[in-house]
């Protein structure tokens, strides 16, 4: 999880420190796992704004002195905003891999309960599982 938790600081900080790259995002809604809440109010406070001015942000937020640590922690990141394009990037293929290995997992599990009730043989429960990982390659266009 801190993997995620990294990118996301990385990429709200970049957010914060150039608001005009809220302009380019190709990040969405459910790539933030760790911090989603900072996310939305950060996306919903620069479609009525068009900024990240900490007055604004804290005179809107019911507990400020949550908020202004929120910035400080954003601001203590110090990512390259350069970056920022990369940093989203790199959480996008995060949480597909993510996806893929959750579904390879279960379609994996699956094919465990079906071999250990005996409804498959151990040579067509290697099959299958073979199956599985090319199924994933193709469902998830691996690179």
């Amino acid at each position: 999880m801190n993997k995620y938790n990294d990118l996301e600081m990385s990429i709200l900080s970049c957010l914060l420190l150039k608001p005009e790259y809220m302009e380019s995002l190709i990040v969405e809604d459910k790539h933030f796992i760790k911090h989603k809440k900072l996310w939305v109010f950060m996306k919903e406070f620069y479609n009525r704004f068009h900024n990240f001015d900490i007055t604004l942000m804290c005179s809107i937020n019911k507990n400020s002195y949550k908020m202004i640590n929120y910035i400080i922690m954003l601001l203590d990141v110090t990512p390259t905003p350069i970056l920022c394009l990369e940093y989203q990037q790199q959480l996008i293929d995060l949480y597909n891999e993510e996806k893929k290995e959750r579904y390879k997992i279960e379609k994996i599990y699956e094919l465990a309960n079906s071999l250990l009730v005996r409804n498959i043989t151990t040579k067509e429960f290697g099959l299958k599982v073979n199956e599985v990982f090319k199924n994933a390659n193709e469902i998830f266009k691996e690179k």
